[in-house]
């Protein structure tokens, strides 16, 4: 008995360090560096488009200004963005991991978001191609910026933001088109943004000294990183110039795909769209709300053209219903299908976790969709995507679990200078595999909430479901 208790004391020891080290260290909270500037580059290129008229024409002047708010997206990973989320155009099958935004890894994310972007022209409508631009043009944009092109580079703040965004502007220029083809363009995009990374690398070489002075001068430093902002505007231009060029350019005739969504409602967050994907395919999009709604649930739309014509299996899915996927659909080309789902809600209703039982996995065959393998305190726990709070309002935290051994955690995030910090954490007690469920009220500056899984197994072998509910009165 003696050596059970001090077994059973060492665990709840070590139990105790890693909630400790959920609430302090922030392990999940993402902090991105920042390129300042992000706004004022897209800004810039956009601003000497040739055909900008005929751009606006096919894509909304709306849509084609909101490129200005889309290229912060990757920064955003994981966030709840209103009408969508950020990872609804982040993580896609060809890169179903948070890319990485400095060299030399963001090399190797230019071809899956320059083939999706222009995938996203030519099938989906304006609104989500345009978002679907957004990663690709950070990315580009996150290249140029002088401490990314040079690793391990120290006065990573300041090698960012001492720039006057105001003071970029490439009135003149002429966007070049990097090729005919999207093989021809991808490969001449490469190769410019090697000359980005060099002219940003040789600018934080030129700036560092500077930054690193005991009295550092930020006039000196500011017309260093200008020129590298102007360079990287000078290539975005060029990116957007041949992205347009392509990817709205005829098509031949395709196979079309149209249809609705009903679905439960998401308390709070009515205005989310549904993913629509076509399983083993890049293919896919987001149905978007409906003009007039029901007085219950939701509903919304999705359209699809240019597709090859073939049988698929298609996937619809949204916060707080269950995913539903289609028998399978013959597609002909110069034809449009009609294609209606009606997702029934979760259990219990009103759930705000994304993939709440671990079954949805799309993006990458065996790995969850919108979970991820976080390293916490020494231990890998599965850490959810952030689900945004309400002041004030109760929230049922629950779970139901398949592994008797595993642990929940439910940690709220605290929002202060546009920054968000550990906060409040919420443990479910241990050692049941019944559904068990506590509820919490987060306070004025609370902003989100996340779910930790503390167990060895896969998701899916160690949870039944978890849930996130707001009760409403």
């Amino acid at each position: 008995m003696r050596h059970r208790s001090a077994r059973n004391h060492r665990s709840r020891l070590r139990c105790a360090g890693l909630l400790l080290t959920l609430l302090l260290l922030g392990a999940s909270v993402e902090r991105v560096e920042a390129w300042g500037p992000h706004a004022q580059i897209t800004k810039a290129a956009l601003a000497v488009l040739p055909e900008r008229a005929r751009c606006e024409e096919l894509l909304g002047e709306e849509n084609l200004t909101a490129l200005i708010a889309y290229s912060w997206l990757p920064d955003q990973q994981g966030e709840d963005l209103g009408s969508f989320y950020a990872d609804d155009y982040l993580l896609i099958p060809a890169h179903p991991r948070y890319p990485p935004h400095a060299v030399p890894g963001v090399r190797a994310t230019y071809p899956a978001y320059f083939r999706r972007a222009l995938q996203a022209l030519r099938t989906e409508t304006p609104a989500n191609a345009c978002r679907q631009l957004g990663p690709l043009i950070h990315l580009v944009e996150d290249s140029g910026a002088p401490p990314h092109a040079r690793p391990k580079t120290p006065h990573h703040s300041e090698l960012e933001n001492w720039i006057r965004s105001d003071a970029i502007t490439i009135s003149g220029y002429r966007p070049r088109l990097l090729g005919r083809t999207d093989d021809e363009a991808l490969a001449a995009l490469q190769q410019r943004m090697e000359g980005l990374i060099a002219f940003a690398a040789q600018s934080a070489e030129r700036a560092l000294p500077l930054v690193s002075s005991p009295k550092p001068d930020r006039a000196q430093v500011e017309p260093i990183l200008l020129e590298a902002a102007l360079e990287c505007a000078r290539v975005v231009a060029d990116l957007l110039h041949t992205l347009f060029t392509l990817g709205l350019a005829p098509q031949p005739e395709g196979a079309s795909l149209t249809g609705t969504v009903t679905a439960a409602e998401i308390p709070l967050r009515n205005d989310h769209g549904a993913r629509i994907v076509l399983l083993g395919t890049e293919f896919g999009t987001l149905a978007l709300t409906a003009d007039e709604s029901p007085a219950v649930g939701w509903r919304g739309s999705y359209h699809l053209r240019n597709l090859p014509q073939g049988t698929y299996r298609v996937l619809a899915y949204r916060t707080g219903s269950r995913p539903q996927v289609s028998v399978p659909i013959t597609l002909m080309a110069g034809k449009t299908a009609h294609l209606d789902f009606t997702l029934p809600p979760t259990d219990p209703a009103g759930n705000l976790v994304e993939n709440p039982d671990a079954t949805l996995s799309y993006l990458q065959e065996g790995v969850p969709d919108r979970w991820r393998r976080v390293r916490v305190g020494g231990k890998r726990v599965w850490q959810s995507a952030a689900a945004r709070v309400k002041p004030g309002v109760s929230y049922r935290l629950g779970a139901a679990l398949k592994d008797p051994a595993a642990r929940v955690h439910f940690r709220f995030l605290l929002r202060v200078m546009k920054r968000e910090w550990n906060s409040t954490l919420v443990s479910l007690p241990a050692g049941d595999t019944a559904p068990a469920e506590k509820r919490f009220t987060p306070g004025i500056l609370h902003s989100a909430i996340q779910v930790f899984i503390e167990s060895d197994k896969p998701l899916v072998e160690a949870i039944d479901r978890v849930w996130v509910v707001p009760e409403m009165e």
